[in-house]
This record gives structure tokens, C-alpha cells and sequence, in this order.
């Protein structure tokens, strides 16, 4: 489908005034979005404002309002839907500037998860968020984020902000299909929640409908870990008032990563620790666990990842390439 703007001739007088171009991106079947007509409520704040809002609900409709406000220029741009919609226009940001400075972001947590909103500081409701924004009083605080740049055949270059592979891809996965992506009220407020409580005993268990599928995660002067893997994930994200902060504090680098093998040494006891980031010296690769801080990855044997809550195939017998992406502003207000 394509995306339409919303605006009239009033708002483009005010446009015509303002010294800040603003542009949003609102996706009406986000989660959160979805509820109680916020859709309709956050286009007309973004239409008072001054700004053009744009719908979209796919891919598609993400790239042409992108070409749309790109075309028109654009300094400010709100995007209120969930990871995924995030994940969709920083990508097409990243591969189309062309070296262009890309506008100030403002992610508003629309979508179930928003894991990249918590980390922002904007994961209140994303209302109040969008008003103090647009109320003109303080300057909002501005947080510089790189991309996780993904490189492959299957996908081209993909652009994101956390990264899950192995079993944490396969549980991903198997929320969204039993879960989140089915009607009725596993669709609900706690459906993600639910899906994680089922399924944690097979994790933690072996039990299907989870795999530990060989994987050989290269990550230069930070290490190698070749074995069946239980977890694979990556972020540039800063983590700063996360609890769970499950990279260990080694090495240098934009990029956080954590793999851990399926027959790592006391596994099920340091999971805990693991999800703090408290990685002992005992806790390498030759115990099964790598972790901490790099510049690039290089992993074999993947299948699929998730990206922002976004499935990718892979084909496995190619290696998968990540490194640090272009670096976006976020706005905090």
C-alpha cells in the first residue's frame, strides 16, 4: 500500500513558518498504537505542530513516505510504531542519504516490546512523550546511537538495534507464530510475556521445539566460539538503565556481543550473571562463552536472525557480516 499525508492548508502555512521541518512515520497496527484511537490522536498533535504525518503499515509504505519527506526535507522525524517500524525506516535512512546528515529521531514505544525506546529513555507513554516534544519548552536531551549494519546475500544490508540468534531466534520466532501473530487473546497486553513463561522449561531443557545448530561467531581480538549454540546477541545500544545488561565488560568497540555455547560450563547456574553482565574469568571461550565489546562479527552456520523483532532468513552456508552502521541522533524529550 502506499502511505498518504495528512495535511491541510493551515498546517502548511505553519509549516511554510517553522524553522523545523517535522515528519511522522505512525503505524496504526502497533500494539500500543492500536488502542483507543492514538493513531488519529498522535496525527492530529504532529498536524498541529506544523508536520505531515504519514501512515504506514508495511515495508512499503515505511520507503515511500521516507521518499515523500525526504523529497519535502525533513530535520525532525517521529516514528511511532514498534521496533519494527524503526527497524524499516533506518534502514532505508542508512542505504538512501547518500551523505546527507539524516533528521533527529523520536521514537515513541507504539509496539509491544519497544526495547529500543526503554533504552532511549522514551518508552512512557508515548503521548506525553510527543507533547513535551512539540510543547517547545526544553530542549530535549539528544543521544547518538550507531546501527548494527547486517551484511548477506539473503538480506542485503539490513539495519538495526539488537540482534538475536540461535535459540533466542528460535524463541522469537515461536512467539510470533503461536503467540502474537495468532487472533484472540493471545494477541493481548502480556502475550509476549505468556510466550516466554511457556516456552523457558524447553529452553532451559533441550526440550523442542529448540535446536543448538552449530555457529562459528569470529570476533577478532575479542575471540572465536565455534560450537552448538544456545545464544547468540548483539547491540549498540548503551543499556544504561536496562536491567538486564548481558555483555560483559571486555574489549573495545561499538558493537556488545554475547554467544554462548550449548554445553558452556555451568551453563543454567550463570544465567543470572549472564543476564547482569557479570562474566567472571572462568566465563571464555574455551568454557563456552564469548562476550563483550568489538568492532566487527563474522558468523557461519546462521539460518535466520531476528532484528528488532524482524525475521530474517538466512542462507547458512555464507557467512553473516556485522559491524557498526551510521550513526542516527535520538531525541529525548
Amino acid at each position: 500500500m502506499t502511505a498518504t499525508p495528512d495535511s491541510d492548508p493551515a498546517d502548511a502555512a505553519r509549516r511554510a513558518s517553522d524553522t523545523t521541518r517535522l515528519a511522522a512515520l505512525i503505524n496504526p497496527l502497533s500494539f500500543r498504537m492500536s488502542l483507543r484511537d492514538r493513531a488519529e490522536r498522535t496525527e492530529a498533535r504532529i498536524r498541529a505542530a506544523g508536520g505531515t504525518a504519514y501512515r504506514v503499515t508495511d515495508l512499503a509504505a515505511i520507503e515511500a513516505a521516507l521518499v515523500a519527506a525526504l523529497a519535502n526535507g525533513v530535520d525532525r522525524l517521529v516514528l511511532a510504531g514498534g521496533d519494527g517500524t524503526l527497524q524499516g525506516a533506518v534502514s532505508y535512512l542508512a542505504r538512501h542519504l547518500g551523505g546527507r546528515e539524516p533528521p533527529e529521531l523520536l521514537v515513541l514505544s507504539a509496539g509491544r516490546t519497544n526495547y529500543v525506546a526503554a533504552d532511549l529513555g522514551t518508552r512512557a507513554h508515548f503521548l506525553a512523550t510527543l507533547d513535551r516534544l512539540l510543547d517547545g519548552g526544553a530542549a530535549p536531551a539528544r543521544l547518538d546511537r550507531h546501527t548494527l549494519a547486517l551484511s548477506h546475500p539473503s538480506i542485503g544490508v539490513q539495519h538495526g538495534f539488537f540482534l538475536a540468534g540461535a535459540m533466542l531466534d528460535q524463541a522469537i520466532r515461536t512467539i510470533h507464530a503461536e503467540w502474537i501473530d495468532r487472533p484472540g487473546w493471545r494477541r493481548g497486553r502480556l502475550a509476549s510475556t505468556l510466550g516466554v513463561t511457556r516456552l523457558l522449561p524447553a529452553l532451559l531443557t533441550d526440550r523442542p521445539p529448540f535446536e543448538a545448530r552449530r555457529i562459528a561467531v569470529d570476533a577478532g581480538d575479542l575471540g572465536r566460539l565455534d560450537a552448538p549454540m544456545r545464544f547468540l546477541l548483539m547491540t549498540t545500544l548503551g543499556l544504561d538503565d536496562q536491567h538486564a545488561r548481558p555483555y560483559a565488560r571486555r574489549g573495545d568497540g561499538a558493537l556488545r556481543l554475547t554467544a554462548t555455547a550449548a554445553d558452556a560450563e555451568r551453563w543454567r547456574r550463570r544465567v543470572p550473571a549472564v543476564l547482569r553482565g557479570r562474566f567472571t574469568e572462568a566465563m571464555h571461550p574455551g568454557t563456552g562463552y564469548l562476550s563483550g565489546h568489538t568492532d566487527a562479527v563474522v558468523v557461519s552456520g546462521l539460518a535466520g536472525v531476528t532484528l528488532d523483532g524482524q525475521e530474517f532468513d538466512l542462507d547458512p552456508a555464507v557467512p553473516l557480516r556485522i559491524e557498526p552502521g551510521p550513526t542516527f541522533t535520538f531525541l529525548r524529550p
